[in-house]
Protein backbone atom coordinates (compact mmCIF):
# COMPACT_ATOMS: atom_id res chain seq x y z
CA UNK A 1 0.00 0.00 0.00
CA UNK A 2 1.32 3.64 -0.99
CA UNK A 3 1.22 6.36 1.28
CA UNK A 4 -1.93 8.63 1.35
CA UNK A 5 -0.43 12.46 0.16
CA UNK A 6 -2.68 15.05 1.46
CA UNK A 7 -3.62 17.71 -0.77
CA UNK A 8 -1.23 20.67 -1.18
CA UNK A 9 -2.05 23.78 0.21
CA UNK A 10 -1.66 26.96 -2.06
CA UNK A 11 1.21 28.19 -0.22
CA UNK A 12 2.56 25.02 -0.55
CA UNK A 13 1.99 25.23 -4.52
CA UNK A 14 3.23 28.22 -5.14
CA UNK A 15 6.49 27.79 -2.96
CA UNK A 16 6.71 24.30 -5.29
CA UNK A 17 5.93 26.76 -8.46
CA UNK A 18 8.77 29.44 -7.48
CA UNK A 19 11.19 26.19 -6.38
CA UNK A 20 10.85 24.87 -10.12
CA UNK A 21 10.96 28.27 -11.55
CA UNK A 22 14.44 29.06 -9.83
CA UNK A 23 15.73 25.71 -11.14
CA UNK A 24 14.72 26.33 -14.99
CA UNK A 25 12.00 23.52 -15.14
CA UNK A 26 9.12 25.85 -16.06
CA UNK A 27 8.95 28.37 -19.11
CA UNK A 28 6.69 31.07 -19.22
CA UNK A 29 5.37 32.92 -21.78
CA UNK A 30 3.53 36.86 -21.84
CA UNK A 31 0.27 36.44 -23.92
CA UNK A 32 -0.92 39.00 -25.57
CA UNK A 33 -4.04 40.55 -24.54
CA UNK A 34 -4.78 37.52 -21.55
CA UNK A 35 -6.91 38.46 -18.70
CA UNK A 36 -8.96 40.94 -20.82
CA UNK A 37 -11.99 41.70 -22.48
CA UNK A 38 -10.43 44.22 -24.86
CA UNK A 39 -9.59 43.73 -28.26
CA UNK A 40 -5.67 45.15 -28.72
CA UNK A 41 -6.44 46.87 -32.31
CA UNK A 42 -10.24 46.58 -32.66
CA UNK A 43 -11.58 44.91 -35.62
CA UNK A 44 -13.92 47.47 -37.39
CA UNK A 45 -12.48 49.57 -39.81
CA UNK A 46 -12.91 52.82 -37.51
CA UNK A 47 -10.77 50.87 -34.65
CA UNK A 48 -13.06 49.83 -32.21
CA UNK A 49 -14.53 46.55 -32.21
CA UNK A 50 -18.20 47.11 -33.38
CA UNK A 51 -17.20 49.28 -36.56
CA UNK A 52 -18.36 52.01 -38.36
CA UNK A 53 -22.06 50.77 -38.05
CA UNK A 54 -22.06 50.92 -34.32
CA UNK A 55 -20.53 54.57 -34.75
CA UNK A 56 -23.68 55.57 -37.26
CA UNK A 57 -25.87 54.07 -35.26
CA UNK A 58 -24.63 55.94 -31.67
CA UNK A 59 -24.74 59.08 -33.60
CA UNK A 60 -28.46 58.97 -34.95
CA UNK A 61 -30.48 61.79 -33.76
CA UNK A 62 -34.17 60.40 -35.58
CA UNK A 63 -36.69 59.74 -32.93
CA UNK A 64 -39.04 56.78 -33.44
CA UNK A 65 -42.50 57.36 -31.97
CA UNK A 66 -44.66 53.81 -31.33
CA UNK A 67 -48.24 53.50 -32.56
CA UNK A 68 -50.25 53.11 -29.30
CA UNK A 69 -54.11 51.95 -29.58
CA UNK A 70 -56.22 55.19 -28.92
CA UNK A 71 -58.62 56.57 -26.92
CA UNK A 72 -61.37 55.53 -29.24
CA UNK A 73 -60.54 51.50 -28.96
CA UNK A 74 -60.20 51.94 -25.32
CA UNK A 75 -63.68 53.19 -25.15
CA UNK A 76 -64.96 50.93 -27.43
CA UNK A 77 -63.70 48.47 -25.63
CA UNK A 78 -64.75 49.19 -22.40
CA UNK A 79 -67.94 50.15 -23.52
CA UNK A 80 -68.39 46.46 -24.87
CA UNK A 81 -67.18 44.91 -22.14
CA UNK A 82 -69.43 47.06 -19.66
CA UNK A 83 -72.21 46.16 -21.78
CA UNK A 84 -72.12 42.33 -21.01
CA UNK A 85 -71.17 42.86 -17.49
CA UNK A 86 -67.30 41.21 -17.73
CA UNK A 87 -64.93 42.59 -15.80
CA UNK A 88 -61.46 43.25 -17.29
CA UNK A 89 -60.09 39.83 -15.76
CA UNK A 90 -63.41 38.15 -16.84
CA UNK A 91 -62.64 39.62 -20.59
CA UNK A 92 -58.18 38.72 -20.29
CA UNK A 93 -59.57 35.44 -19.03
CA UNK A 94 -61.90 34.77 -22.27
CA UNK A 95 -58.97 35.92 -25.08
CA UNK A 96 -56.29 33.58 -22.81
CA UNK A 97 -54.53 37.18 -22.50
CA UNK A 98 -53.68 38.82 -18.63
CA UNK A 99 -55.79 41.52 -17.14
CA UNK A 100 -53.09 44.37 -17.39
CA UNK A 101 -53.21 43.72 -21.13
CA UNK A 102 -56.97 44.09 -21.69
CA UNK A 103 -56.20 47.07 -19.12
CA UNK A 104 -53.67 48.54 -21.31
CA UNK A 105 -56.38 47.81 -24.40
CA UNK A 106 -58.44 50.42 -22.75
CA UNK A 107 -56.19 53.08 -21.58
CA UNK A 108 -54.92 53.38 -24.95
CA UNK A 109 -51.67 52.49 -24.20
CA UNK A 110 -50.95 48.95 -25.70
CA UNK A 111 -48.83 48.68 -28.90
CA UNK A 112 -52.03 47.33 -31.53
CA UNK A 113 -51.70 43.33 -32.26
CA UNK A 114 -54.19 42.71 -34.51
CA UNK A 115 -54.42 39.18 -33.28
CA UNK A 116 -55.25 40.57 -29.65
CA UNK A 117 -57.87 42.94 -31.70
CA UNK A 118 -59.74 39.96 -33.35
CA UNK A 119 -59.88 38.33 -29.86
CA UNK A 120 -61.42 41.13 -28.26
CA UNK A 121 -64.42 41.10 -31.40
CA UNK A 122 -65.36 37.98 -31.12
CA UNK A 123 -65.12 37.80 -27.06
CA UNK A 124 -67.33 40.65 -27.31
CA UNK A 125 -69.42 40.35 -30.23
CA UNK A 126 -68.72 43.45 -31.56
CA UNK A 127 -66.97 45.39 -34.68
CA UNK A 128 -64.10 47.63 -33.08
CA UNK A 129 -62.51 50.28 -34.59
CA UNK A 130 -58.68 49.53 -35.80
CA UNK A 131 -55.97 52.08 -34.95
CA UNK A 132 -54.60 54.03 -37.97
CA UNK A 133 -51.99 52.91 -39.66
CA UNK A 134 -48.73 54.65 -38.89
CA UNK A 135 -47.67 56.82 -41.77
CA UNK A 136 -44.68 55.19 -44.07
CA UNK A 137 -42.28 57.69 -44.26
CA UNK A 138 -41.08 58.21 -47.93
CA UNK A 139 -37.18 57.71 -48.74
CA UNK A 140 -35.29 60.18 -49.31
CA UNK A 141 -33.38 60.42 -52.52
Amino acid sequence: LSPIKKPQTEAEKKAELEKAKKAGLVATEQRMGAASNKSVGGHGPMGTTAGAAARRIEEETEVFKVQKTGAALGKAIQKARTDKKMTQKDLATKINETAKVVQEYESGKAIPNPAIINKLDRALGVKLPRPPKAPKKKAED
